[in-house]
């Protein structure tokens, strides 16, 4: 049968590091048993100790990326990444409302690990007016969530604000990470999905620098989940807990923030509570 087996898309920066971006995206898909494919947006240097460089694609070469994937492949679900600039997000949408990529995942990227801006400053409104509106799910962070909502979230009740506020955007679904909370001890994010329903999915929190990527890994394994059938609710879940085990164990690589280890099975210890 051709085309039937369950192909997805990156639509992304690379890093030349391998820890993040196109190749974490391709790794974590061709891991959760679907066929990554990519449309590469920009092409940073890259690796385990921050971005030495980077420079976008001309807008006529993912144009033409877009064109060759939608010819061939059959294509059930997709993600956004690193998107550069203003001009480049404008490019991605208007490309993402002429193909049909299926579920559309948007991880809003803007500061790599090692504090590098990924977006500039003035792209953040075209993601907010233009990306998030075609979201089936986004997964922010929360100096992400920020950024594209407005509010100072330092506490559950403000994640919970700034879901209600990125649906308002127009997300139908939303996953508020906490990675960057002070609890020391858990790792808690906060989920709402399109029929007003939420949840929270907590994992231990693991002393380790090396987790380069988990926000990119995250975002690909929901997009792998949903382009096998899975539910919203059971893709997000699974790909907590693949991020969870592929922090938990890990691989030594690099001197810097390292990568996840990309070939585990997700792991048990995450644990839901619903609202």
């Amino acid at each position: 049968m051709v085309n039937e087996f369950p192909q997805v898309v990156t639509i992304a920066g690379t890093d030349s590091g391998g820890g993040a971006g196109v190749m974490a995206d391709l790794k974590t898909m061709q891991a959760r048993h679907v066929f990554g494919t990519a449309v590469v947006v920009a092409v940073t240097a890259q690796n385990t100790l921050g971005v030495q460089d980077f420079m976008a694609l001309p807008t006529k070469l993912i144009d033409e990326q877009f064109t060759s994937l939608v010819t061939d492949l059959n294509i059930r679900a997709c993600k956004t990444g690193m998107l550069a600039d203003a001009s480049h997000v404008h490019c991605v949408v208007e490309n993402l409302k002429r193909v049909d990529f299926g579920p559309l995942t948007v991880d809003p990227v803007m500061i790599a690990k090692g504090g590098a801006a990924l977006l500039a400053a003035d792209a953040i409104q075209t993601v907010r007016d233009e990306l998030v509106p075609l979201a089936t799910v986004i997964t922010p962070n929360l100096p992400e969530a920020a950024a594209l909502t407005g509010l100072t979230i330092e506490d559950d009740q403000a994640m919970m604000a700034a879901g209600h506020a990125l649906q308002e955007l127009g997300a139908k679904n939303v996953i508020i990470k906490g990675g960057h909370e002070a609890d020391p001890q858990t790792a808690n994010d906060f989920v709402l999905l399109a029929d007003g329903s939420s949840f929270w999915l907590s994992a231990p929190r693991v002393d380790t620098v090396r987790t380069h990527g988990t926000g990119d890994t995250l975002s690909a394994c929901i997009t792998a989940e949903l382009a096998k059938g899975a539910a919203m609710a059971t893709a997000i879940q699974t790909g907590k807990a693949y991020v969870a085990a592929a922090i938990q164990q890990t691989i030594q690589v690099g001197h810097g923030h390292g990568p996840l280890n990309h070939w585990v099975t997700p792991s048990a210890e995450v644990t839901r509570y619903d609202n």
